[in-house]
């Protein structure tokens, strides 16, 4: 079934295009959004659709090769029509849907789940949506995450519609500027993300209400400070040599996520955008800093890869990481090992001490492990009281990857307490290597280091194969 138009099909359009985004190249923020949907909701294909006059156009798309699909077929041309998340549990049973060519054909539509996506003025111009070939249903937990993943999406959009009128005000004469002085000002001060005027030193010289919320800084109190010095040391490298880029003429604009210090002493992410301002004689005069608070979304991200109960990266985290040390690897020629640990008597602990003391074991098994590794190596809880440490930069040969894994047995068998009584663990570790340029797949990886760990236990625990 068609969906049908809306009453303000003209001023949603109109809203749209004014975007300027249809048709542009994809976009880093939003790519992670549509991988983060997949990975939280475990669905093939999760996608940012713009709904244009006749077709659905995928901004963002993870899980799916075609870039748009005609509107009459766009389960987002119903989405966009309600003020509350359209959930599609089996499209094979929905008889608005149940004869689409997508749920009849590739990709096989059988779930949807979407979210509008909307402008600033509330015209929804497209979805976050998530679908699979089978059916389901979404938890209130992930129809929540969902519906927040979609409102950092709609911010995203917000953000480039105000974006648009900073580069038009950027390009006004400045006897125009001082005409127009009052609506900017009020454009300035109510605009929901944070907007700065900052001077070619970094000093802030101008600073909005979003932005002083945003940082914790009353607007005198950042005229005392530049903007380096506020910035995370990891992040201020990049920035100033693409403010440098930019006051070189070789870029126009530049986008950055950062991270800022709040006057409470938090680091806050950011998602930085900056053009410049120069005069009729083209010196400069000042950047124009357009700065969204994406602290929800990476708190998100950091949720979505992360073990809730030891901090550690969980098995999502590693399927991600695992590829990218690899081909570092064949970069730099040097070898990585994978290790495989688990624990040995576990179930025993839990059996006789409880469940709490089991997590306690864990979360102190995992400090442990931490403190053995260095900040380049990865740490990961797998699943229950398994682990896998991902060890980059290894010299030819196995030595070294056994020495730490000897290392990594002895911190484990450090005497713990639990309700009184001491306790000491033990773990069985397998582990494999991966040769630069083998060309061998993550999975084999894991299977052979699995494979050596089972032999280890096997041959008596608490010991190292190969």
């Amino acid at each position: 079934m068609k969906a049908p138009i809306p009453p303000y099909e003209r001023e949603r359009l109109e809203a749209l295009h004014s975007l300027e985004i249809l048709d542009t190249p994809a976009e880093v923020s939003l790519d992670r959004i549509t991988r983060l949907v997949a990975r939280v909701l475990d669905v093939p294909i999760a996608l940012v659709s713009l709904v244009d006059e006749d077709r659905q156009w995928f901004k963002s798309r993870a899980g799916l090769e075609a870039t748009e699909t005609p509107r009459e077929m766009a389960f987002c041309a119903h989405a966009i029509l309600q003020t509350s998340p359209l959930v599609v549990p089996d499209a094979a049973e929905d008889e608005r849907f149940r004869d689409n060519q997508l749920v009849t054909g590739a990709p096989h539509i059988r779930f949807y789940a979407g979210v509008p996506i909307r402008t600033s003025t509330g015209f929804a111009v497209g979805t976050l949506c998530a679908i699979d070939e089978r059916p389901r249903q979404l938890t209130q937990e992930e129809l929540d995450t969902l519906r927040d993943l979609a409102d950092i999406v709609s911010r995203e959009v917000q953000l480039r519609e105000n974006l648009m009128l900073a580069r038009l005000q950027r390009n006004r004469s400045d006897a125009l500027f001082k005409a127009s002085e009052a609506g900017y000002r009020s454009m300035f001060e109510l605009a929901s993300v944070g907007i700065a005027l900052v001077a070619p030193d970094g000093a802030w010289i101008r600073v909005n209400t979003a932005l002083c919320d945003t940082l914790g800084y009353a607007p005198e109190e950042l005229k005392h400070l530049t903007f380096q010095d506020i910035t995370h040391p990891d992040d201020l490298d990049s920035d100033m040599q693409m403010l440098q880029q930019l006051i070189d003429n070789q870029i126009d604009r530049y986008q950055m996520e950062k991270r800022y210090l709040r006057k409470d002493g938090a680091w806050v992410w950011v998602n930085l955008s900056v053009t410049k301002k120069l005069s009729e004689e083209g010196h400069l005069e000042y950047f124009i800093s357009i700065i969204q608070n994406i602290q929800g979304r990476k708190e998100l991200e950091q949720e979505a890869r992360h073990d809730a109960l030891t901090g550690l990266y969980n098995r999502r985290a590693l399927d991600a990481l695992l590829p990218i040390a690899m081909a570092r690897s064949d970069r730099s020629r040097l070898q990585l090992a994978l290790m495989f640990i688990d624990l040995d008597g576990f179930k025993g602990i839990n059996d006789t001490y409880g469940h709490d003391a089991g997590d306690d074991l864990l979360r102190t098994i995992s400090a442990r492990l931490h403190s053995c590794v260095r900040r380049t190596d990865s740490l990961v809880r797998l699943a229950g009281d398994e682990f896998i440490v991902v060890l980059e930069g290894i010299v030819p040969g196995v030595d070294e990857a056994r020495e730490v894994a000897k290392k990594l047995l002895v911190a484990i068998a450090e005497p713990i307490i639990i309700k009184g009584d001491v306790i000491r663990s033990n773990a069985s570790v397998g582990f494999s290597m991966y040769e630069p340029g083998s060309g061998k797949a993550p999975d084999e990886l894991m299977r052979e280091a699995d494979r050596w760990m089972y032999k280890a236990k096997h041959s008596g625990k608490g010991r190292v194969m190969p």
